[in-house]
């Protein structure tokens, strides 16, 4: 076996560094990698020639031949898709190990026991191999030098094998680096030709138009090359200095969404809403604005503008005479029942009056509310309650927390008649000598719903047998409203009267 000088030369680390300084050249120039792993190759084997190079590419853990021009195409066949492992020769080995790897005799290797005979056959005695690793420290591939003779390597060899793997995993990494730079390039330049939205790439500073895709080509009706000469101040009407603070709003990213009206080459204007991002380029940032036409959405907008406008005075006329007619219904009630003589009549007309009272409120919060599908329900049941009190001459207090939730009007038409029948039954029959008559209305909301509980400090009663169909008219339009609305009621009448009603609720806005 050859010893061989462990000095090192500064001639041929000179040497080594010129050549290094012409692979790092291409690298910058972006050759393709295919030739500058071969010209890594060439040239450390041509500063000596005694060496045979190769660069095998690790792929799923799998060897691929890099650039091995000087060995025998049988032996690169050979070791072409061999799964990397503990004794598949050195490469193989380093690879999988992740460190340097030097066979001095591969006749008498281990790691060379599967693959000494064709190594031999072709003449290949000696093998040391360096992992190249990426910049995550994942091995990527491997450098070997190969020697036609039992041999051990210098300070020098190694130096040369080492700084050689480096300089393979710059071109590597470099090689990655522009295929996904182009493949990104490629992407974005068909996102933005093919893009059925107009796009532009406008410089923020001068207002200048740098690019612009077909669909702008075709929406602003200006050929490509007259469209890239022009200033986005041509095209958007708005002041200049008002456009330059714009543009440098989108740069800053401080606003993103902006409406415009921009002008057409045929003189029309259109109402456009853009979406402006700032986007680097090679030299400064430009601004990528995305621009829909939305000229006939805005129209239609205002048309249904017009039609709610229209709608919402209907409404409100609508409301404002149901609740006119309530009222003269309620006097005619009122005043045959001040004229009636018998009682039990008299009783039942005065209940309907009661009843119709709580329509007459509710329809007035919706002549005077704007928003006519949903309205507060503290602002009608307050009001409500302390009407109904009044209907009555004794003392009486009242006790309420209502939270403000918006209800639909179906659900507030219910609950006022609810209401209406329990605080009206509880004015009426819970009042007694030994404490003064307390009532308490409560409204709160736990998730998707909302409960009402309505009690009194009366006597209590059994529910079951006063809601008979001989015993309480009232009690069985509460059961029936409170299905209406999809509710759950329960009732506690053992000491006191208290009614808790569950209902789910519609958030605002919600369908």
């Amino acid at each position: 076996m050859k010893v061989r000088n462990r000095n090192l030369d500064p001639e041929r680390i000179a040497d080594f560094e010129s050549f290094r300084s012409g692979i790092l050249e291409k690298i910058v120039k972006n050759s393709p990698l295919q030739k500058i792993l071969n010209e890594i190759v060439s040239g450390i084997e041509t500063l000596n020639p005694s060496l045979i190079c190769t660069i095998v590419l690790i792929e799923n853990s799998k060897i691929k031949i890099g650039a091995a021009p000087s060995l025998p195409k049988i032996y690169n066949d050979a070791i072409e898709g061999v799964s990397i492992g503990p004794e598949v020769g050195s490469c193989g080995t380093a690879a999988y190990t992740g460190k340097r790897i030097i066979v001095e005799d591969i006749s008498k290797s281990p790691l060379w026991k599967n693959y000494k005979d064709i190594a031999l056959s072709v003449g290949l005695c000696s093998c040391w191999s360096e992992p190249i690793r990426s910049h995550t420290e994942e091995v990527v591939g491997t450098f070997a030098m190969y020697h036609r003779e039992i041999v051990s390597p210098t300070e020098f060899d190694i130096f040369i094998i080492s700084e050689t793997a480096d300089l393979v995993s710059i071109a590597i990494e470099k090689s990655i680096t522009s295929t996904k730079l182009l493949e990104s390039e490629k992407r974005f330049r068909d996102f933005f030709e093919k893009n059925s939205s107009v796009i532009l790439i406008i410089d923020p500073m001068s207002g200048a138009i740098m690019d612009a895709n077909e669909s702008a080509v075709s929406f602003y009706g200006y050929a490509r090359e007259e469209l890239i000469k022009m200033n986005i101040d041509s095209i958007n009407i708005l002041d200049q200095d008002e456009l330059k603070n714009v543009r440098m709003l989108a740069l800053t990213e401080k606003k993103s969404f902006f409406t415009f009206p921009h002008k057409l080459a045929s003189g029309q204007i259109k109402q456009v809403e853009v979406f402006s991002t700032p986007i680097q380029t090679s030299e400064h940032s430009m601004i990528y604005s995305i621009i829909h036409d939305v000229t006939e959405r805005k129209i239609a907008e205002e048309k249904v503008n017009a039609l709610l406008s229209e709608k919402e005075m209907i409404l409100r006329e609508v409301h404002h005479r149901i609740k006119n007619n309530m009222t003269i219904l309620n006097n005619l009630l009122e005043l045959q029942a001040n004229s009636h003589e018998n009682e039990t009549v008299k009783t039942s007309l005065k209940q309907a009056t009661s009843r119709i009272k709580t329509m007459s409120v509710l329809y007035d919060k919706l002549y005077t509310e704007k928003d006519n599908n949903k309205l507060p329900l503290k602002e009608y049941l307050e009001p409500l309650t302390n009407e109904i009190i009044s209907l009555f001459p004794y003392p009486v207090q009242l006790n309420l927390n209502i939270a403000n939730l918006k209800l639909t009007t179906d659900q507030l038409r219910a609950i006022g008649i609810i209401t209406n029948e329990l605080l009206t039954n509880s004015m009426k029959y819970s009042r007694n000598t030994e404490n003064k008559l307390e009532i308490q209305i409560k409204v709160w909301q736990e998730e998707d719903y909302f409960y009402l509980f309505i009690g009194d400090n009366g006597n209590g009663f059994n529910f079951q047998l006063a809601n008979s169909e001989n015993q309480g008219f009232g009690l069985s339009l509460v059961t029936m409203l409170t299905k209406q609305i999809h509710g759950d009621l329960s009732f506690n009448g053992d000491k006191h009267t208290e009614y808790k009603f569950k209902f789910p609720y519609q958030k605002p806005g919600s369908v």
